[in-house]
């Protein structure tokens, strides 16, 4: 839990997942992380395609949720992150709706998924909250206090990391609010992204979405049956989440409720009739062949470990940079070769979060006279991000000069980085800057 040796950090989105990957890396290092995600990833699409089996599905039935699972974790979680696991803990919820006979069987299980699922990704006790309502209206009155001691440890947790780094998550706060900032539609209160709306057009997740939300509708009477309680709700508080508090930017943020929107669908397609299965497989061949040209397009991108990880940046900066030195970033990957003693300092502010106070105003001079920071890593991403567009490291590394004063700051370029090199779409570092304080800086707004 610490990005800076001996400077905790709430950015690990994931407590679980680093658990998970840990003995694997400690088997087969790298490899072993993908190795993990992998074996991760095939336990989600069938445990999607099991459970579907046991609510009723037919066989055949059963392969649009697991579909729609495949599409939302992979390939990111061959990729490392932790969208497969999500997912499996949202289909192991759905499967621990307990018949009358049963509850007293369900609730260590019940408490145990309490405590853990926050672990999985904050937003997750969702699924939690959407459980214990289910709970109540089925009168199962008995589990709740094992979801009241499954929570408080959720809750214990992420109050220790606020008190102990100001932050209950660091990485939701400030992914939240960069998902706010680039979202380019916003319609009655809703926020967009035009580049996943049109990502579920392609694939076909807004048909399977559509289908969800038909299907809702015109088999009210179903909803009686507690798992169809439990995944309606879970679908709609996930869509209500994400675009009132932090419009999402790539399907994987909908991993939780993948399992119960291509469940949901096929109540949808029921009112198709004759056509049902052609429409049905049509679903399938949208979700499976955008899945492979998605894959393809990952793997030529040239996502490479060392690349990502930015090592030919690292080893520079190990070189020139004095033991103790704090050095901004974006790309937080490169701490991965980092020498210990170097600080790294987020823009981005997923792992420390210090950024937080000063994303919507956009004074970065305030932010880099507060904390700073000797060496500058400068990537694409001053051009991408709006906060980052509206302050002077946008106009320094425009300049393309070997030196430069903003805010009582100079800036000096040590070394480039042709973006040649670099993967489409990721901010690799293009230049090294040396930062020194001339004078007490004034707010960037001022300065410009």
């Amino acid at each position: 839990m610490e990005f800076n040796l001996g400077e905790m950090s709430s950015g690990a989105t994931s407590p679980l997942w680093l658990l998970w990957l840990l003995p694997w890396y400690g088997l087969f290092g790298v490899m072993g992380l993908k190795v993990a995600g992998g074996i991760m990833v095939l336990l989600a699409v069938l445990a999607a395609y099991g459970q579907a089996l046991r609510i009723g599905m037919s066989v055949w039935e059963a392969l649009l949720p697991a579909a729609v699972v495949a599409y939302c974790v992979a390939p990111a979680g061959f990729l490392g992150y932790e969208t497969p696991l999500a997912a499996l803990v949202s289909i192991a919820w759905a499967g621990l709706i307990p018949p009358e006979d049963t509850v007293a069987k369900q609730r260590p299980w019940v408490g145990l998924m309490a405590a853990l699922t926050p672990l999985v990704r904050p937003e997750m006790a969702i699924l939690v909250g959407v459980y214990a309502l289910v709970m109540l209206f089925r009168r199962r009155c008995p589990l709740l206090p094992w979801l009241l001691v499954g929570g408080i440890i959720g809750l214990l947790y992420y109050g220790w990391m606020h008190l102990a780094t100001g932050s209950f998550s660091a990485s939701s706060y400030c992914r939240s609010f960069a998902l706010r900032e680039m979202a380019e539609l916003r319609v009655w209160g809703f926020s967009f992204h035009l580049g996943l709306l049109m990502e579920l057009l392609r694939s076909g997740l807004l048909f399977v979405a559509a289908g969800a939300v038909v299907g809702g509708w015109f088999r009210r009477a179903q909803w009686q049956a507690p798992q169809w309680q439990f995944m309606i709700l879970s679908f709609i508080a996930y869509a209500l989440f994400f675009t009132l508090v932090a419009p999402v930017n790539a399907v994987r943020y909908l991993a939780p409720v993948a399992f119960s929107a291509g469940s949901m669908a096929l109540w949808g397609l029921e009112r198709l009739g004759p056509i049902r299965s052609w429409v049905m497989s049509g679903f399938l061949l949208l979700l499976v062949l955008n899945l492979a040209a998605r894959t393809l397009d990952d793997r030529r991108r040239g996502y490479e470990f060392e690349r990502v990880t930015e090592r030919e940046c690292a080893e520079v900066l190990n070189t020139i940079a004095e033991p103790g030195a704090t050095v901004l970033v974006y790309e937080v990957q490169i701490r991965w070769w980092l020498k210990p003693e170097l600080r790294v300092l987020s823009l981005d502010g997923v792992i420390d979060g210090k950024v937080a106070p000063y994303l919507d105003s956009g004074d970065l001079a305030a932010f880099l006279w507060r904390y700073r920071p000797q060496y500058w890593i400068a990537n694409e991403a001053v051009w991408r991000r709006p906060f980052l567009r509206r302050s002077f490291l946008a106009e320094v590394l425009a300049l393309g000069t070997d030196s430069v004063e903003r805010a009582g700051i100079r800036f000096v370029r040590l070394y480039t980085w042709p973006p040649e090199r670099l993967p489409r779409g990721f901010y690799g570092c293009l230049a090294l800057y040396r930062l020194s304080y001339t004078e007490r800086g004034v707010s960037s707004d001022a300065v410009r």
